[in-house]
């Protein structure tokens, strides 16, 4: 209802950053052509060869587990792709990480997990839990799909999970699956970059408990508590988890509260029903962020700066249930189906606090607002720029997924054949400060997916193909291809081509001052190239992929001037969008208690608008890599990752942040089957971190805990 969320018992508030666009047509009109443009770094793969690609391993039972090693890539089986098969036959790019990872490292935010995969990237605007928008090969939000539990969590007002990736805590996570390239043949909308699918944590076998506390910097306190077993057919995994932390500004806070509950019943093993919910209770309060448009100084960031507000909050209240059953007919033939609903409620409120502060002028004259000037060093007044009035949005999502599998054995190789028909609609309302809107979309898609293996395997061909009826701009029809070939060198090379689409949002279509409802979905095609390598007896896996992506009839506000004192215009299908990179993946065993694990990415994002004008696309770095190096002994494990992202253009288009360099350490010691410490460290050095101008980052962090746990066969 309106007005059921506030931010009371929170410290403070503030005016939510503006919307982060990946593919942006005006992101570079102040960078020249002949410095904004460079070619692939070849010398940068060469020497780089660097980046943490997250290794599968085995969930755990009990602490000594935790320390056991890793599983090689012909034991990891993908699920997202719903033909569930072993990852070497599969044609994409795939990242998968596992509940004992994240458990190892001591992840406290699932930001930090996919950080250390290849493709990812985030703007991460101050401290826990606070603004997050990730990026996946050269787009933001609306151009990659997350799933939950097999649930499309994406929103219908404005296209994306809003801050979700920053909010949802490893601690509920059983695994994380990243399928590069798109995925609309099995998704639909939204996928045109991949899909990261998560799914929370399921039963495990006997009864199992957990309780978890942990301390840290800006004064972080989680506490987490879990009972995970099976009694005869009937299993169940209930998780809650509490944060409460402070930020890197005064009065910046950060509390969570998320209960996780997973319920099945597996009679036979014909028949398997699961039920699962999740709720997650997010609330920040935020720093004010001032910026001066003065273009007399671009090359320093003296007009970028926070000040502390004690009054402005941005909350949100997230609902996931799903229902699943997975039923095999006969040995060959069986159907899965699949019901999922979401919802959530975000609220923002700034209250008007007068003055906030003052800071001394950078620069000789300075100026926040053209009306008043200051000298160099002279004290400015700063201002709140609430009002108080609150504003709501609210996103609910209903999904019906029904897949009829048929597996085909043959001397040589296996058919897998996938038939599908899903049900999506999507309700949005927004009301408060910024007038109400309401609005819903609806689509029926049927969808069939193949995938053939011959030759003993060393042949992997699939293929699928989606139709898709959106109420609003009607049919689109999308599909992908893909082959890959295993040599006797254990040398795979891949390719794939696919479509994609991203369909309009409920804002774009219905906002009563500039929706437009003719407008028609974004549309894409993907080519993609790779090559696997698997060397001294599968202790080195190795993998370099090529993608270029292109995107038409990208939705824009085209602005209709002034008129009668109001600002006008309307969304249309204008522009057009590139991207196209190389990122390399290894992970090498050296033996059980050594590994090492490097991925290294190049983007190159672009975005054209509709006089033919090419701009790099802002927020996006071109070079990110990681490198990660652990040892892993009897009863603790310890390691460290280092993680380089080059320059990025701010949101503007018109200033490139600094390039940075983090070095993170982690450490896990078991006292006893049942007792572990840990601790992990972030930026050991302090670096200074530069993902959103302006937005102070924490600086060296450190997290430190004690988990205790039991079992019972």
């Amino acid at each position: 209802m309106p007005g059921a969320l506030s931010c009371r018992g929170l410290s403070q508030a503030t005016v939510q950053p503006r919307a982060d666009r990946s593919i942006q047509p005006r992101a570079d009109r102040s960078i020249p052509n002949g410095r904004s443009h460079v070619g692939f770094p070849f010398r940068d793969l060469l020497s780089t060869l660097a980046a943490a690609a997250c290794l599968p391993l085995a969930a755990a039972a009990d602490e000594s587990a935790l320390l056991s090693p890793g599983r090689q890539v012909d034991e990891v089986v993908v699920t997202a792709t719903k033909i569930e098969r072993p990852a070497r036959y599969i044609t994409d790019s795939v990242t998968i990480v596992e509940e004992q990872e994240i458990e190892r490292q001591g992840f406290n935010d699932t930001t930090e997990i996919l950080r250390q995969t290849a493709g990812i990237q985030f703007k991460q605007a101050g401290g826990p839990g606070q603004f997050n928008y990730p990026k996946m090969r050269g787009f933001g939000n609306g151009h990659f799909l997350v799933v939950i539990d097999g649930v499309k969590v994406t929103e219908g007002l404005n296209p994306g999970v809003g801050h979700l990736l920053g909010q949802i805590d490893p601690l509920l996570i059983e695994r994380i699956e990243v399928l590069r390239g798109p995925q609309a043949d099995l998704y639909g909308s939204d996928s045109t970059a991949g899909v990261i699918a998560i799914t929370t944590k399921t039963p495990q076998p006997g009864t199992n408990f957990q309780a978890l506390g942990e301390v840290g910097s800006l004064n972080w306190k989680q506490a987490y508590g879990s009972a995970r077993g099976t009694w005869n057919d009937f299993g169940y995994s209930l998780n809650a988890v509490y944060v409460d932390s402070e930020g890197v500004q005064d009065d910046e806070t950060y509390r969570n509260t998320s209960p996780q509950v997973k319920l099945t019943y597996n009679p036979s093993d014909r028949l398997s029903v699961e039920g699962s919910f999740l709720y997650i209770d997010s609330k920040f309060n935020y720093a004010e962020l001032l910026e001066s448009y003065d273009e007399h100084s671009p090359e320093t960031p003296w007009w970028a700066f926070q000040l502390p507000d004690a009054d402005q909050c941005n909350q949100n209240e997230q609902y996931l249930t799903s229902f699943r059953v997975a039923h095999k007919l006969t040995d060959n033939l069986q159907q899965k189906f699949l019901f999922g609903w979401t919802r959530k409620t975000n609220f923002n409120r700034d209250d008007d606090n007068g003055l906030l502060g003052s800071i001394p002028a950078p620069r000789d004259p300075f100026t926040l607002d053209y009306v008043n000037f200051y000298s160099l060093g002279e004290p400015v007044p700063v201002y709140d720029t609430g009002d108080g009035v609150p504003y709501y949005n609210r996103n609910e999502n209903y999904q019906l997924d029904y897949n009829l599998i048929l597996e085909t054995p043959f001397s040589q190789g296996n058919n897998s054949i996938l038939l599908g028909y899903e049900w999506f609609r999507q309700d949005g309302r927004g009301w408060g400060k910024f007038g109400d809107l309401k609005g819903s979309t609806e689509n029926n898609a049927f969808y069939l997916s193949d995938v053939l293996t011959l030759l003993d395997g060393d042949l992997v061909l699939n293929g699928g193909l989606r139709y898709q009826d959106h109420d609003t701009f009607g049919n689109k029809t999308t599909g992908n291809i893909g082959a890959g070939y295993t040599f006797p060198s254990r040398t795979t090379l891949f390719a794939n081509y696919g479509t994609s689409f991203r369909a309009p949002s409920i804002y774009q279509l219905f906002n009563t001052q500039y929706g437009n409802t003719d407008l028609e979905p974004e549309s894409g095609w993907t080519t993609e190239v790779g090559l696997r390598q698997s060397a001294f007896d599968d202790r080195l896996e190795a993998e370099l992929i090529f993608w270029h992506t292109e995107l038409d009839d990208i939705i824009d506000f085209v602005s209709g001037g002034v008129v009668n004192g109001v600002f006008t215009g309307s969304f249309e299908n204008r522009d057009k969008g590139e991207t196209e990179g190389v990122e390399f993946i290894a992970n090498w065993w050296f033996n059980d208690e050594w590994r090492l694990n490097a991925n290294y990415t190049y983007t190159d994002a672009w975005s054209e608008d509709a006089d033919g004008e090419r701009f790099r696309s802002v927020q996006i770095a071109r070079n990110t890599a990681n490198l990660g190096l652990s040892y892993i002994q009897d009863r603790w494990s310890a390691g460290g990752n280092v993680y380089d992202t080059g320059p990025r253009l701010r949101w503007n288009g018109d200033i490139e942040m600094d390039a940075y360099t983090r070095v993170d350490l982690y450490g896990r010691y078991a006292l006893s089957d049942n007792f572990s410490v840990f601790g992990r460290s972030e930026n050991l050095f302090g670096t200074e971190i530069e993902e959103g101008l302006g937005y102070e980052q924490p600086g060296f962090y450190m997290t430190a805990g004690i988990d205790y746990r039991f079992g019972l066969r």
